[in-house]
């Protein structure tokens, strides 16, 4: 948990220090609700977008349940800082996926297989490739391409500024098991 804090702490830091339009307290609001939202196992990251603007968090993203799109707000509105919860977030039941854990666990295997069959890929490879990955997811790093190969992690991609930029290699960096880290990410 104070790992956890330390890394939202520089989180703020990073986000307010290139943000236009933004502040450093949405910007940390964003990341909070975020990171929760990856951490719970009914909902999806991957398909639910967070906005903070004046304390007041939109949520948008097309779900498979109406559950999925209650937990995301329940989430988001009991998240410190936040005044209010815009919940855009669109129900589809043909959308992809499930919001159960179950749902997840069969997709991180399926994509686990299709990688060693396809990529040649170790275990403790892919062990590495599924930390940072969960971490991007959490911090909102999008755009970056990772690759892991006897522990040496190659960053390729386009990411929106420099502090994800460098984000992401501080992640690729901290991660166990990580013997360095080639970033070629690349700013639009």
């Amino acid at each position: 948990m104070r790992i956890a804090s330390i890394v939202i702490g520089i989180l703020v830091a990073l986000a307010g220090s290139g943000c236009e339009g933004r502040n450093v307290a949405d910007s940390a609001i964003t990341a909070r609700v975020k990171s929760k939202i990856a951490m719970d196992a009914e909902t999806s990251a991957l398909r639910i977008n967070v906005d903070t603007t004046g304390s007041v968090v939109t949520l948008s993203g097309v779900v498979p349940t109406p559950d999925e799109k209650t937990q995301a707000e329940q989430i988001a509105k009991n998240t410190e800082g936040v005044v209010r919860v815009v919940n855009k977030i669109v129900v589809d039941p043909n959308s992809a996926g499930g919001n159960r854990t179950e749902g997840k666990s069969e997709d991180a295997i399926k994509n686990v297989e299709d990688s060693a069959r396809n990529g040649g890929i170790n275990a403790a490879d892919l062990t590495i490739l599924s930390k940072i990955k969960a971490r991007y997811i959490s911090e909102g790093i999008v755009g970056a391409t990772i690759d892991v190969k006897d522990g040496v992690v190659t960053l390729d991609g386009e990411v929106n500024d420099i502090q994800n930029r460098v984000r992401a290699e501080s992640i690729a960096k901290a991660t166990s098991g990580v013997k360095s880290v080639d970033n070629r990410i690349i700013v639009r």
